[in-house]
């Protein structure tokens, strides 16, 4: 209430006081006495202004209820008709504040309520001696503003700490929101939560957490036994009760219900949501490992590897994309033999494990291992291992198709070989005998022309027994089963150059001996392709086969003039050629390199192995 308004109010009361009571006043007091008592009363106003004035003023409120109430005494007392014995007392929701010198016997007194948001919240009460009488109605009504001034206090120190309360709740849901990213770690979003959860309660000084999830139990700082008042909130995860956050006080320590508890459930809603992102971030990393794994060992399991190398492949790509990658092991047996993946050894006894069918007959399985205290992730990493044994089938099936293919090639030369040498052969011979015969006989009976004749198909008959002949040697190599893999590629280059009347020389740079007759069987079928192709697709003049052996390492050579090989990438190796995937196929069976070198005039087929 301003200055000027509470003077108006005066104007008003002494204005009816005067138009009512004319009569009585002038009855009762002398004429000289009326400007003495204008004066005192006019002195009492001012007080009250002041008195109002400096309570006002000073009403800040960043200031606690015990400064506002003495700073009422300080400001009101004075304004008492009798400051020196008057005494005051502020009774607020069961607490007390009195002035100075306040004690028993002040029975005398008059109070008002203090109401906040319209329900009593207290009273203010002045105490005069019972001797001493107030000056009512002045005195009531300067209490009742004081009063009614420290009820609009409370109500707006009330709206204040309900703002501040607001700010700390956003301000800690905003900072838990925005430092809870997918990539810390559990504990690490607890402390986090801790670290913005606790100085947003109402006595973070002794306000503790605890967060249990799953089995495990993440704690706030100076948490301890004893408090056993607390607010709690059901952490759920995915539909599904995982867990609680609780909040600890101590037991005469009430809790701002319900903000505290909103701002608990808000905490425990956001932990909810970055475990259900965490779970699915997580699950999306391992989907990522899975097809990252299979994608890998889909591009690596070539038919060129030897078993133990796909094997090896496997175990580089599987193995990371387990749950525990560092004490993870794996095994693979096929076929009695046993493949394993680095630092295998025993007392890994926890598994999974899957069989591997080829062609619907079981061979084999694939074996990942744990130590015991560590658990699979079921079903994702049983998937994963079905999946990698899937693809290891298939990769035998067309492992062993290839070989079977080449296994029935080999069987057909061998078959024709020996057809055109035990039979083809033979019966041309014979027919070249009968010509001869039928040669003599014409000649006798003095039929020239008839005798001349016979005599061509005899000779023709002959140079078809060479040729068929020179097949059978090709497509079964007498040679190199009688004096071995040297022998047959000498007589092989001998072939070649009488076949063709073309130059093609064996050159062999120190004694080679191949004791394993599949081994040399593999070699010489491969000089023998690339010979043929650097023949008919390649126009070759001139060749030259060279076999060595220096520090355990076989080379065979084939170089030629031609015009190199069709369907070929040099860099790769790839080739849409039937004839040369069987070179390769067999190099693989030999565990050999093999490239296709172009040179300055024609092309270089070189084959590297190690012996022994």
């Amino acid at each position: 209430m301003g200055t000027g308004e509470h003077f108006r109010v005066d104007r008003t009361m002494k204005s009816s006081i005067t138009s009512k009571d004319r009569t009585l006043v002038e009855a009762a007091r002398p004429a000289a006495e009326e400007p003495a008592s204008t004066g005192q009363a006019l002195r009492e106003r001012l007080k009250e202004i002041t008195c109002l004035y400096e309570i006002r003023r000073g009403m800040s409120l960043e200031l606690p209820v015990d400064n506002i109430c003495r700073q009422i005494f300080e400001q009101l007392i004075p304004a008492m008709q009798f400051p020196q014995i008057a005494t005051a007392m502020i009774e607020l929701d069961g607490s007390r504040f009195t002035s100075e010198n306040h004690g028993q016997g002040l029975t005398h007194e008059l109070q008002s309520t203090i109401n906040v948001n319209d329900k009593p919240r207290g009273q203010l009460r002045v105490f005069y001696p019972e001797d001493k009488p107030f000056l009512v109605p002045e005195e009531q009504r300067l209490i009742d503003a004081v009063a009614s001034d420290l009820g609009r206090w409370l109500e707006r120190k009330q709206m204040d700490e309900a703002l501040r309360e607001r700010l700390k709740e956003i301000t800690c849901l905003y900072e838990i929101r925005r430092g809870i990213g997918p990539e810390l770690p559990l504990e690490g979003v607890c402390q986090q939560i801790f670290e913005h959860l606790i100085p947003a309660m109402q006595f973070p000084e002794i306000a503790t957490a605890l967060i249990e999830l799953d089995g495990r139990r993440f704690t706030s700082e100076n948490h301890g036994q004893g408090l056993t008042h607390e607010l709690q909130s059901t952490i759920t995860v995915n539909n599904t009760p995982c867990g609680q956050l609780r909040v600890f006080y101590p037991e005469d320590k009430p809790f701002l219900i319900p903000e505290e508890q909103r701002l608990i459930d808000a905490v425990a809603s956001d932990l909810e949501g970055w475990l259900e992102r965490k779970q699915m971030d997580e699950a999306l990393r391992e989907r990522l490992k899975e097809i990252t794994c299979l994608y890998e060992i889909r591009r690596g399991l070539g038919l060129e590897l030897s078993m133990d190398s796909a094997c090896q492949q496997i175990f580089e790509h599987l193995i990371p994309a387990m749950q525990f990658p560092e004490i993870a092991t794996a095994l693979i047996e096929l076929d009695g033999r046993r493949f394993t993946s680095e630092n295998h050894g025993q007392g890994l006894t926890h598994e999974l494990q899957s069989t591997i069918t080829v062609n619907n007959k079981l061979c084999g399985q694939l074996r990942v291992f744990y130590p015991e205290d560590k658990p699979f992730l079921i079903p994702e990493e049983q998937r994963l291992i079905d999946a990698v044994a899937n693809d290891l089938e298939r990769w035998l099936e067309r492992k062993r198709l290839e070989q079977t293919l080449v296994s029935i090639a080999e069987e057909h030369q061998r078959s024709i070989g020996q057809e055109l040498h035990d039979n083809l052969g033979q019966q041309i011979a014979a027919i070249g005998y009968q010509a001869r015969a039928l040669e003599k006989t014409i000649f006798a009976s003095g039929c020239v022309d008839a005798a001349t004749v016979a005599a061509s198909i005899a000779s023709q008959a002959q140079t078809a027994v060479m040729q068929c002949k020179q097949l059978a040697q090709g497509l079964l190599p007498f040679e190199l089963e009688t004096n071995g893999l040297m022998a047959a590629l000498q007589a092989f280059a001998s072939r070649i150059s009488a076949t063709y009347k073309i130059t093609c020389n064996f050159v062999r740079k120190n004694d080679v001996f191949v004791d394993d007759n599949n081994i040399a069987l593999n070699l010489y079928r491969i000089a023998q392709e690339a010979v043929n192709n650097a023949i008919r697709h390649g126009g070759a003049q001139h060749l030259t086969i060279s076999l060595a052996s220096e520090e355990d390492m076989l080379c065979l050579s084939i170089c030629d003039d031609g015009r190199g090989f069709a369907g070929v990438d040099p860099k790769r190796g790839t080739t849409t050629g039937m004839g040369i995937k069987i070179m390769q196929y067999r190099a693989r069976q030999l565990g050999a390199i093999l490239e296709f070198l172009p040179r300055a005039e024609g092309t270089e087929v070189r084959l590297k192995m190690r012996m022994g």
